[in-house]
């Protein structure tokens, strides 16, 4: 075979000239397509699938160009062209004029791409290009090299203060303290540990103490590759300025290295000295590492500490500010009376905020005052401006959340703190209890469960987490009220001091129709924590259940009469009605409607929000006591219309659980039974809602009437005898574990 006769019929044949216009117009395809695809949302097949069909189509292209020939009569096989009848040179000038067209349009598409679609693209980078300027880094546990387990805290406490330090730079994405923590004398890989933080550099070190002189190794380090960026030992006497100094110059020198830009008050908080007196700031440090836990001794001793460091410095804001926050946690953790709480904190926010009156912490125990005081939207502003301040202490994330859910109605931004609160520092215990609460507010109930799951795995002895269990289980998803005193009775196992799991177990009790169990928890509260909120609120519950007010005389109004709290729960105020009727003293409960809101007393001027609309059901009761007609039906007249209209401030709009029951509710009071079949079939059947049906069947005389009605009851009598079945397996239960008294038998 000669070859110049073969490359020369390739050429007569136009093959090189198919092979050059398939190659331009294929090229300029998989341009397009690769472009357009992300803009138009195409899957991400769609490229790769139109580049493989070009590169099959190419050699087809080019024996179809061999083997046929496009004549006058149409297409040909090649062979069957004589030579002297063929047009090829014709076709080979068409093919000039598609080639040239098909360059003009490859030309015109670069324009197009590079003007256009380049300016797409440089946004989208330009936005991951600031995420990637954003610093990120988690500051390890300093390794102590002392050879005295006592100089743990001190190893520890410069770690955490480097770490706020860092924190309070603006352009710095910094690792939560209790997730950096979890790393602590784990010899774990680094790329692992940056995944875990979410962040790209590690600072690492240690620390040793001997005699009067410290020496503190530090060393930079980058997650991805493992280089070292750099790593400095400082020896220095130990006195406060030197520590001090050498926090700030490897906050500086860090900083630097990740070439963060520094605002002017960025340099105040690193050149700030909060103490010149390093007896002092060993004390504050070894203080905050013991608060860590929320262990009530170690709170204690906390306590003891901060103010033997401020005995040494008065001037100490800092350590004014910690011990505030202490104070709070010790009631909250122990049985410190609210006022006691109060007047503990008062003077030292008071003392942080003439010291420095930009200080986060100082900030964060402001607003933890004004939640004890009721003052929700000083406390609400006290908490932001702490974040504003330092956007890591994730404490403040999971009180404002707290603030938002329990005090003020603001579901939604609740939920965005608890998730705040885990993107800050995700290893945190209470961070992934909070993330787990987030997600049974957005109806991820196995999301919920997880998290609490992943919780008890890595943090077994961390208490909250089988509360919010127990929250779980009692939730209408799942309506297992004995699963869920189950989980509290492990947190109770875990702690017997922790009063939160003795009121949620009294209450399951009393919901599962176990008066005598409710009982002994509630004797154990009046017997050992008698001053605690959580024996004082549930003098009611257990009052409304069971007609028994021995706890409300003896706990909640004694309380109530001598403290200046401001109820906000609608508890209080059934409370007080019952009791009023109860002792046919009617004036009894309208003296406190009136003390706390005295709005309600008026009917016809009422204006309802969604703060008073559940206190305006028991003061109804109240007036059908006393036969004022016109003003109860005029109150639940209001109550219904304002639920009606009112459907988008209920966090799951019409699918809402408290929608429905004030729904159900409106139609009850009305005697509109076979209207409110659908509303209890969604709530009861087509969901677990589990709870309060004991004591309406004892006490609601609209709900003894509707049980009259043959569906109403057909469906009760299914709720019924669910609760039958979980108070047995509740009974069988606390039996193995021991904790069953013989003399609960009778009546079970």
């Amino acid at each position: 075979m000669n070859i110049s006769n073969f490359i020369e019929e390739l050429k007569r044949r136009n093959v090189f000239k198919v092979a050059t216009a398939y190659a331009i117009a294929g090229w300029l395809i998989i341009q397009v397509v690769s472009t357009v695809s992300p803009q138009l949302g195409f899957p991400d097949w769609v490229a790769p699938f139109f580049t493989v069909l070009v590169l099959v189509g190419f050699p087809l292209a080019l024996i179809f160009a061999w083997a046929f020939e496009l004549t006058p009569e149409g297409l040909k096989k090649s062979q069957e062209v004589d030579i002297t009848e063929s047009v090829t040179n014709r076709t080979g000038k068409k093919l000039n004029g598609i080639i040239i067209t098909i360059l003009s349009m490859a030309v015109i598409f670069l324009l197009v791409e590079r003007v256009f679609f380049a300016e797409a693209s440089f946004i989208e980078n330009q936005s991951e290009l600031a995420d990637f300027q954003t610093a990120s880094i988690a500051v390890l546990p300093f390794v102590n090299m002392s050879g005295d387990e006592n100089n743990e805290y001190f190893s520890d406490g410069l770690s955490e203060e480097l770490l706020n330090a860092l924190a309070k730079v603006k352009e710095m994405k910094v690792a939560g303290r209790t997730s950096s923590f979890k790393f602590k004398g784990k010899n774990e890989d680094l790329k692992i540990v940056g995944d875990q933080l979410g962040v790209g550099h590690i600072l690492e070190g240690s620390v040793r103490k001997a005699g009067g002189r410290v020496r503190i190794t530090a060393q930079l380090i980058k997650v991805d590759d493992g280089f070292h960026m750099w790593s400095e030992t400082f020896d220095r006497e130990l006195t406060a300025t030197n520590i001090f100094e050498i926090q700030e110059e490897i906050s500086r020198t860090v900083l630097s290295e990740l070439k963060v830009h520094l605002l002017p008050e960025d340099e105040s908080e690193l050149e700030n000295i909060p103490t010149s007196d390093i007896e002092g700031y060993s004390m504050y440090l070894k203080a905050n590492q013991l608060v860590v836990n929320r262990d009530i001794d170690e709170i204690n001793v906390a306590i003891d500490l901060y103010k033997q460091a401020l005995s040494i410095d008065p001037f100490f804001a800092e350590a004014h500010a910690r011990l505030a926050i202490a104070y709070n946690l010790q009631g909250y953790y122990g049985n410190v009376p609210r006022e006691q709480q109060i007047e503990n904190m008062t003077p030292h926010v008071d003392q942080a905020f003439s010291i420095d009156e930009n200080l986060a912490e100082a900030y964060a125990a402001l607003g933890l005052l004004h939640d004890m005081k009721t003052d929700f939207e000083e406390s609400e502003k006290a908490f932001l401006k702490s974040l504003e301040l330092n956007p890591n202490l994730s404490d403040v994330y999971n009180w404002l959340g707290n603030l938002y859910m329990d005090e003020l109605n603001d579901f939604q931004k609740g939920n965005d703190q608890y998730k705040k609160m885990y993107k800050v520092d995700p290893l945190s215990p209470l961070s992934i209890y909070n993330r787990a609460q987030a997600s049974q507010f957005e109806d991820k109930y196995e999301e919920a469960l997880s998290f609490h799951e992943i919780n008890k795995k890595n943090n077994p002895e961390f208490v909250p987490t089988y509360l919010g269990l127990a929250f779980l289980k009692s939730d209408p998803h799942y309506g297992r009220l004995d699963e869920a005193f189950m989980a509290v009775h492990k947190a109770y196992q875990l702690d017997n001091n922790f009063t939160r799991s003795l009121n949620i177990m009294a209450t399951r009790a009393l919901e599962l129709d176990l008066e005598p169990v409710a009982r002994h928890y509630m004797e154990i509260l009046k017997r050992n924590y008698s001053e605690s909120l959580d024996y004082i609120n549930r003098a009611g519950t257990f009052a409304s259940y069971t007609s028994d007010y021995s706890y409300v005389e003896d706990g909640l109004l004694p309380h109530i009469e001598e403290s200046d709290l401001v109820p906000g729960s609608s508890g209080f105020y059934w409370t007080m009605t019952d009791y009023a009727i109860y002792k046919d003293d009617p004036e009894f409960a309208l003296q406190w409607f009136a003390k706390f809101d005295s709005t309600l007393l008026t009917p016809k001027d009422l204006t309802i929000s969604m703060q008073n609309l559940w206190h305006t059901l028991p003061l109804r009761e109240l007036y059908k006591f006393t036969d004022e007609k016109e003003k109860a039906d005029l109150l639940l007249d209001k109550f219904c219309a304002f639920s009606t209209s009112n459907v988008d401030l209920y966090p799951q709009k019409e699918e809402d659980n408290w929608y429905l029951f004030d729904q159900a509710t409106c139609l009850l009071e009305r005697e509109q039974i076979d209207a409110v079949i659908p509303i209890i079939t969604k709530l009861y059947l087509e969901r677990n809602n589990r709870g309060n049906e004991y004591r309406s069947l004892k006490k609601d005389k609209k709900f003894q009437l509707a049980m009259e009605h043959p569906e109403f009851k057909k469906i009760m009598d299914v709720v019924f005898a669910d609760l039958r079945d979980q108070k047995e397996n509740l009974i069988a239960y606390l039996k193995a574990e021991g904790d069953w008294k013989e003399e609960w038998d009778e009546g079970n």
